[in-house]
């Protein structure tokens, strides 16, 4: 299987990483100095960073049946939407401190940043670039 670096599993991880930093850093340097402010970056970052490796880590075993192939991206999407929808849900419940230095909205950012990632990584490389299944079982 001759994939590219864009189409691989690796790349998906990396590219995902490479946009929580960067959006990550965008946000340290041009937020406020304070450490409510740092500690909502920290939180928003690490939110993603977690449902970008969950994500990641769910593709690596190749499923078998069609069934499975199908499951696997919607289980990719979930383990990456579940810990943001967490995060957020806790910041309206309980998490006024973090809410109030802007923590949600990082999140969003970064989970925007980590998703856009990924949409140009599967439209650069291909959500496979190996060859297509034949016969029956081929979806």
């Amino acid at each position: 299987m001759n994939r590219s670096v864009w189409g691989s599993s690796w790349g998906g991880l990396a590219a995902a990483l490479a946009a929580i930093a960067v959006a990550a850093c965008i946000a340290w340097l041009v937020g406020p100095d304070t450490p409510d402010h740092r500690q909502a970056l920290v939180f928003a970052a690490a939110t993603c960073l977690l449902g970008s490796i969950g994500a990641w880590a769910s593709g690596l075993r190749s499923a078998g049946t069609a069934a499975g192939r199908a499951a696997a991206p919607l289980a990719a999407m979930a383990l990456r939407l579940a810990p943001a929808l967490v995060a957020l849900a806790w910041l309206q419940a309980g998490g006024e401190k973090l809410r109030a230095a802007g923590a949600g909205e990082m999140l969003v950012v970064f989970y925007l940043a980590a998703l856009g990632a990924d949409l140009a990584r599967i439209i650069i490389g291909g959500r496979n670039s190996g060859p297509r299944p034949r016969g029956g079982d081929g979806v």
